[in-house]
């Protein structure tokens, strides 16, 4: 029985290879076995799940922390190659979706009470994770709504990364044609008529819907097929962890976490790597810059992604594989 990650990694064929498909489903699989699946319960008693793989000669760990909709499962390839570099490591469901407790009557809605519940989420998995990672080294790899609350967490409590990694962080939102002034005034306004006509009860925003599949020709999301199928289908044989489109009160919430974002930028005394998508239609670039000019540590740094869509770890691979050397090279530097 293998039991080393990289000899796993070592069969992987490139990405375009129709070979890729059976190497996720036999290899890729193989090393999930070897990964524990666990659960802790949030202070308001929301029960999250997580998984973690402990290396047997860990020279450190590399927590993940997703985005939007996203389930530990969309991450197997990614912990098998941090497993490969020597590193344990932990990813968590956000509550609201994954394999983690709902907190909408409706289970697809992408929603949240509090942005800061996310990140109060966040230290409570960190301080279940202390025990295991102990004194070695730490590293945060966050992705979209996942470098927000990395981020926020980071400001907020003391926290053992000597580095964090932000994959395309939700600084700000693509609104084009519509400026973001009137999309912002436009959700203040939805969000006060959901209060006042369906009494907080968490309802979609205008025209979102529960999840549904997207051809690979019309996703914005990777340039990869083999990766996005894969990722579609994982998401079909596991209906549990899907989720639809967000509620007002996420929403709202997103907003204002995203203009807390530049305010609390010069609190965070770690070095981070930006990882900007190029042609990322999901999230703007702009933020992410004004957010970089505002951080201290002197290592900080942003990178553009050439020719990435909004999913960096996600993408073909001779867009994702410089990225995933600069995360490594950036937690080697620190």
């Amino acid at each position: 029985m293998i039991n080393d990650p990289k000899q796993w990694l070592l069969k992987r064929p490139s990405d375009d290879h129709p070979e890729w498909a059976l190497w996720a489903d036999r290899e890729l699989q193989s090393f999930w076995e070897q990964v524990q699946e666990a659960s802790f319960t949030a202070a308001d008693e929301v029960k999250l799940h997580y998984a973690f793989y402990q290396h047997p000669k860990s020279r450190g760990w590399v927590v993940i922390s997703p985005g939007r909709i996203e389930c530990y499962i969309k991450y197997k390839e990614l912990m098998l190659e941090v497993a490969a570099q020597g590193y344990s490591v932990a990813t968590i469901d956000h509550r609201g979706q994954g394999f983690s407790e709902r907190i909408s009557d409706h289970p697809q809605h992408g929603h949240v009470e509090h942005f800061d519940d996310f990140v109060r989420d966040f230290a409570d998995f960190m301080l279940e994770l202390k025990a295991l990672i102990g004194e070695q080294p730490c590293y945060l790899l966050a992705h979209s709504m996942g470098g927000a609350i990395g981020s926020l967490y980071m400001a907020s409590y003391p926290h053992p990364f000597r580095a964090a990694a932000l994959s395309a962080p939700m600084m700000g939102v693509h609104t084009q044609p519509v400026p973001a002034t009137i999309v912002n005034s436009f959700v203040r306004l939805g969000h006060w008529l959901n209060a006042k006509l369906a009494g907080n009860r968490p309802r979609y925003v205008t025209g979102m819907q529960d999840y549904s599949d997207c051809t690979f020709e019309a996703n914005e999301l990777t340039h990869s097929q083999a990766r996005y199928q894969w990722f579609r289908a994982l998401y079909l044989d596991n209906p549990q962890v899907q989720v639809g489109g967000p509620t007002w009160q996420w929403l709202m919430q997103s907003m204002e976490a995203m203009e807390e974002l530049p305010r609390v930028a010069p609190v965070i005394k770690t070095p981070l790597l930006i990882l900007q998508a190029e042609q990322d239609r999901i999230v703007k670039p702009e933020p992410q810059k004004d957010f970089m000019r505002l951080l201290t540590h002197p290592l900080s740094r942003l990178q553009q992604v050439r020719g990435s869509y909004h999913e960096i770890l996600m993408e073909s691979d001779n867009i994702r594989e410089p990225a995933i050397r600069s995360i490594f090279d950036f937690f080697e530097q620190n």
